[in-house]
């Protein structure tokens, strides 16, 4: 079940990905859940990505997160993150800034207009 999941969400965040945007040659982010959803880890190097369901023995950062929504919409941006610190929906443990930078590395560039049309 994971893996079917995790091969969808690659290939909905793959037009979106920004390569070289860490600015590191390889990182791993180790995903947890407060929920029973299973765990998986986020492998990205210079020029891709790869969701591994799973632990990691050894992860760059580890994100604890409430559950799999919250983890999709803050990769994708539907979810402001610093809002969702704030209601402890997350938490990183290990380096914080690379925790803020992920918020970004999939955030769509184009800007949403909304208009309210009255009568």
């Amino acid at each position: 079940m994971i893996r079917h999941i995790l091969e969808e969400k690659h290939k909905e965040l793959v037009p979106h990905f920004k390569p070289g945007f860490l600015q590191r040659e390889y990182t791993l982010f180790q995903f947890v859940f407060d929920s029973n959803e299973s765990p998986f880890h986020l492998v990205i190097d210079s020029s891709e990505f790869e969701f591994v369901e799973g632990t990691h023995g050894s992860p760059t950062i580890t994100l604890n997160v409430s559950d799999y929504e919250t983890c999709w919409g803050l990769l994708d941006g539907r979810i402001d993150g610093m809002k969702a610190f704030m209601e402890e929906a997350y938490r990183a443990d290990g380096n914080i800034v690379l925790s803020q930078l992920l918020l970004y590395l999939f955030k769509s560039n184009d800007p949403t207009i909304v208009y309210e049309v009255q009568y």
